[in-house]
């Protein structure tokens, strides 16, 4: 993985309280990147924060560089201050038009007294998915400073509500469970997904709404997260070198996550490195992408003739096969270590269970499983001896158990559950990633950003 990386101070995060989101402040005056994710390019190079003429509001006027090199006005807006959600996950935001996209930036005060920002260019006929840009903000020395607090939604909404969740990973058994990252900036998480050289985890952090999620990247070890994209249930390609993940064809607010397959999806790919960085492809109609282990192809879920079949896509991007074709609902890929096979989960015996299909048009299928549970998300081990999924899935008494193939036996990772969900088995085979309700502080030794 290359790109620059922005070192901040890590700072201990309770995992439920989060003092200083409570009294998120925001520091009026000019504001200048000083780094960028992955080192990616940003229009934005300045912001500056105003007070408004009504009493308590701002305006946050953007800037990017024109091509003399000067500085130049990009846009402006009404800072919007009523925050809802969890305090975790409060931003500031402010969005303006700007030739054919919108701009949303999110801005959020980091310890260090600097600010971070997501910067989003939105088409307006969104027939690709959001540009998305994280970059942190230094303060221009010597600049006199008032303060804009946020006014945080005081009615006990459900937004505020919401039940967090961070990136876990423990060893195989269950044992040494770690924080990965937790709620900051997002509310919930989902799908996390290891890098092929296991020093990263993408993952979903969705916001409080549960409507509007961004594909995140942290490091293994632990440490904060950074925003990559817009959407869910990330895949690595077998390189690093791109993420694939399904966005919505609806705007935010007519978009349910509950349940893929119902907001006109697409699966797109973001470029992490390279001349492209930070770039977006289209690959294909459908949810459940899952990138081979060893080339381009690429498995995902696709709709025919109202069936939902699992399909392989080709490493050149030009062939389509289908893998599957059953009245019954197939889905949630999973390659086996090889890209010889891929696992899935499909209702067609009356009950969920797990199949395999050889990666090829016409391939032999496999039951793997016959019992009344479901194993749902599942996860095989790099060695495909061992299958980690999730029972009781999206109920707070979820917990997560390890299938052993050979001899058809379950047990419990770990012995002790707190909504454990989502497993993914790391590229050596000895730790598993999740998701956990579980609390934890961030380590301190995770203290960059990509």
């Amino acid at each position: 993985m290359t790109g620059n990386l922005a070192l901040i101070a890590a700072v201990a995060l309770a995992w439920a309280s989060s003092s200083r989101a409570e009294e998120l402040a925001l520091n009026l005056g000019r504001w200048t990147v000083e780094s960028r994710g992955f080192g990616w390019p940003c229009r934005l190079e300045a912001l500056e924060i105003r007070e408004s003429n009504r009493a308590g509001e701002a305006l946050l006027f953007g800037f990017e560089r024109g091509e003399g090199g000067q500085l130049r006005p990009w846009g402006s807006s009404k800072v919007d201050r009523k925050a809802t959600g969890p305090p975790a996950s409060r931003w500031f935001s402010a969005s303006w038009i700007s030739g054919p996209v919108t701009v949303l930036i999110q801005v959020r005060p980091e310890p260090s007294g600097r600010l971070l920002a997501i910067v989003r260019e939105r088409s307006k006929d969104r027939g690709v998915g959001d540009l998305v840009r994280q970059v942190i903000l230094a303060p221009s020395p010597g600049e006199s400073r008032s303060v804009v607090a946020a006014r945080f939604d005081p009615d006990g909404s459900n937004a505020s509500k919401v039940a967090l969740t961070g990136v876990f990973v423990a060893d195989r058994d269950g044992g040494r469970s770690r924080p990965v990252a937790l709620p900051d900036g997002f509310a919930t998480a989902a799908h996390p997904c290891w890098s092929p050289d296991g020093r990263w985890i993408a993952f979903a952090g969705f916001d409080a709404s549960g409507r509007d999620p961004l594909i995140r990247v942290a490091p293994s070890q632990g440490g904060p997260s950074t925003a990559v994209a817009s959407g869910t249930t990330p895949t690595w390609s077998h390189d690093g070198s791109k993420i694939a993940y399904v966005a919505s064809g609806r705007a935010d607010y007519a978009t349910d996550w509950s349940s893929l397959g119902r907001n006109e999806e697409r699966i797109e790919a973001v470029r992490l490195r390279g001349p492209d960085a930070g770039a977006i492809e289209v690959l294909a109609r459908g949810i459940w992408p899952r990138w081979s282990p060893v080339d381009d192809r690429l498995a995902f879920v696709g709709r025919a003739d109202a069936n939902w079949d699992v399909y392989l896509r080709s490493e050149n991007g030009l062939g389509l096969a289908r893998l599957t074709d059953d009245p019954a609902l197939d889905t949630q890929p999973a390659w086996s270590a090889d890209g010889q096979s891929i696992l899935f989960l499909s209702d067609r015996g009356n009950r969920w269970d797990l199949y395999r299909v050889r990666a090829e048009a016409g391939g032999r299928l496999d039951r793997l499983t016959d019992h009344v549970r479901r194993e749902d998300h599942p996860s095989p081990s790099p060695d495909t001896r061992f299958v980690a999924f999730v029972e009781s899935r999206g109920r707070p008494e979820g917990s997560i158990l390890i299938l052993d193939l050979d001899r058809g036996t379950v047990h419990p990772f770990p012995e002790k559950s707190d909504g454990d969900r989502d497993p993914a088995w790391s590229p050596d085979g000895g730790s598993i990633a999740f998701i956990s309700r579980r609390p934890g502080p961030l380590l301190p030794s995770g203290g960059s950003r990509p």
